[in-house]
């Protein structure tokens, strides 16, 4: 599954979010891009996509930010792919109108389920929880 960069940059903004939820300070758009390496500009129109989706709010002023509107285990990825990419499952996988044609359509569609159904099961949450046990690294005793 390949995303475009402004997917990317989405799902990054939104896990940063999700991992300085508790701290319950708003973000400033300024880490995020440093951290991410994300356009600031782009950024912002990101983040107000979100926004305007209800998944994130600001706050104005020199202490403000984005937050995320509800707990990272209750935003899945299937949700913000969905502000970003639109929830748009092919209707078409060939221009060519025969029963191969056909049943090549119902398996991108059965595809398209599948995909969507395993996204939205994986929460913010679950994916910073991931990092932080991948960057934790394995112990080792001596």
């Amino acid at each position: 599954m390949l995303f475009s960069a402004k997917t990317e940059y989405a799902c990054l903004a939104m896990l940063e979010l999700a991992q300085c939820f508790e701290a319950g300070e708003p973000v400033q758009v300024r880490r995020i891009s440093e951290r991410h390496g994300i356009p600031s500009p782009f950024l912002v129109q990101i983040l107000q996509e979100l926004k305007r989706a209800g998944l994130v709010s600001s706050t104005r002023g020199a202490a403000g930010g984005y937050r995320l509107n509800r707990q990272p285990e209750e935003i899945s990825l299937a949700e913000v792919l969905d502000v970003i990419e639109g929830n748009v499952e092919p209707t078409t996988c060939t221009s060519a109108a025969s029963p191969l044609a056909s049943v090549l359509l119902d398996v991108c569609q059965e595809v398209a389920v599948e995909r969507r159904a395993r996204l939205s099961e994986i929460s913010l949450a679950s994916l910073v929880d991931r990092a932080t046990t991948a960057s934790a690294g394995p112990m080792w005793y001596i």
